[in-house]
């Protein structure tokens, strides 16, 4: 009965091991942004913090397009450009922490990253009056 009994606590801490993950998220979020002349084609993009996303930007249209973030908390980010890393951005492109871009008449981007805190984040297209004429979204990171 004692053998029982032990064998239940050994099953019960391992089963409570086995979820103590600290709130880590480990699948990957797979996001989806087009870019068409001049907007995207969704305003809001939603992952958990401490999930790793993999954004894909696709420019569906006939100008330079990207997706940024000036301020987000995050770690791991490699982005994938392709041709576009020598596209038409703005001036301070330099202050982003989060940046991806795609070449026209579909060209792609791809940028991996784990947001770390929660919050709302604005991204938008940097190159020069495209956010002044409305490319921009909310990025939402859930706790």
């Amino acid at each position: 009965m004692k053998r029982l009994g032990f064998v239940l606590v050994l099953v019960v801490l391992f089963a409570a091991g086995c979820g103590a993950d600290g709130g880590a998220t480990t699948e990957t979020a797979e996001l989806r942004l087009v870019a068409t002349d001049i907007a995207y084609d969704v305003s809001t993009l939603t992952a958990k913090a401490n999930q790793p996303v993999h954004l894909s930007l696709e420019n569906a249209g006939a100008l330079d397009h990207d997706f940024s973030i000036r301020e987000i908390a995050l770690r791991d980010m490699h982005a994938t450009e392709g041709a576009g890393d020598d596209h038409m951005m703005s001036e301070d492109a330099h202050e982003l922490d989060l940046h991806v871009a795609a070449m026209p008449h579909g060209g792609h981007g791809v940028v991996e990253f784990t947001p770390t805190e929660a919050g709302e984040y604005e991204f938008y297209c940097t190159v020069p009056g495209h956010k002044e004429a409305g490319m921009t979204g909310t990025f939402v990171v859930t706790p």
